[in-house]
């Protein structure tokens, strides 16, 4: 079983400082986000586990509950975004891709039936059809690999157990 520990001063370090509702409406602050994200960088296990440590005095069970509901909501959240964003990604990529191969097949068809207005045309729709397709090639190896890899991470938060407990424990 491998843990991840993230020591905080109290429940307001797990929140925007700019945002004062009640806990459970309160969305999860991009430094935790960022913190987490650093945590996991150079790991080589997959934690399971998430452990919240906190000074016992400032500690409170209820109010624990509710962030802890909290948390899971929004994490669920991020991953939903981010797994449509994935496969938006590869989409636009895919289409991307298809359009320059069928733009290359119209630019062979112009060549074939040479006149004037086709040696234009073919001016115009070659580089058209490179850049599609290349544009389309990178979206799909590396814009997806980014998004790929912030789906990965939401999905690995989404699945950790989140505890709180004592520093002094």
């Amino acid at each position: 079983m491998a843990e991840l520990s993230l020591w905080l001063d109290s429940y307001d370090d797990i929140y925007s400082d700019f945002d004062s509702r009640h806990y459970l409406k309160r969305r999860v602050s991009e430094d935790f986000i960022d913190e987490l994200r650093m945590s996991l960088k150079y790991r080589t296990d997959k934690p399971d586990r998430l452990l919240l440590l906190l000074p016992a005095q400032l500690r409170n069970a209820e109010i624990e509950k509710e962030i802890l509901s909290s948390i899971k909501e929004q994490l669920k959240d991020r991953l939903q975004i981010s797994d449509e964003k994935r496969k938006r990604t590869w989409l636009q990529g895919l289409k991307l891709l298809i359009s320059g191969m069928l733009l290359m097949a119209a630019d062979a068809f112009i060549v074939y039936k040479a006149t004037y207005l086709n040696t234009l045309l073919k001016v115009i729709v070659e580089p058209a059809s490179w850049f599609t397709i290349w544009t389309g090639l990178d979206v799909l190896i590396y814009d997806y690999r980014k998004v790929k890899a912030e789906t990965d991470f939401y999905k690995c938060l989404h699945q950790l157990h989140i505890h709180f407990k004592d520093i002094s424990a």
